[in-house]
């Protein structure tokens, strides 16, 4: 179950890796400082302070993986815990930016999407969170059952 785990955490690590790309490629870092209001709905502490607790985060479950040591798959299911308020704060933070970004232009059926988080790959952003959530599920599994 551990191995499983460790598979969907490197499936949630692929996806955010591309989502992060997709947010530092389009100039939104850059929007981010010098925007208010719904422009700054993600900023830049706050998504480097995501990634780098999932790195943290990785890196304590593959070692819990490798060594075996039960404290620090506790250590790694807090990290997550921590990693994955941060990034449902992202999600919520991020959808009415992303919703109010749609708006119909030339003509009926085409869309643009304004505003820089907009930007972001929907489909990518929820498998990510949908490997994060299986993820989760199955660390604090493993560390309930582990002994």
């Amino acid at each position: 179950m551990r191995y499983a785990a460790l598979a969907m955490l490197v499936c949630t690590a692929i996806s955010g890796a591309l989502i992060l790309r997709a947010w530092l490629t389009r100039s939104v870092v850059r929007r981010a400082r010098v925007r208010h209001g719904r422009h700054r709905r993600l900023p830049p502490a706050l998504v480097f302070g995501h990634v780098t607790l999932a790195l943290l985060t990785a890196a304590t479950w593959t070692t819990f993986v490798i060594v075996g040591n039960h404290d620090l798959a506790a250590y790694a299911v807090a990290l997550l815990a921590a990693t994955a308020t941060l990034g449902a704060t992202m999600f919520v933070r991020w959808i009415p930016t992303y919703r109010s970004g749609l708006t119909a232009v030339d003509g009926p059926g085409a869309a643009h999407r304004a505003g820089p988080d907009t930007n972001l790959p929907l489909r990518v952003v929820l498998a990510h969170g949908g490997f994060a959530v299986v993820t989760t599920t199955l660390a604090t599994f493993v560390l309930l059952t582990h002994r």
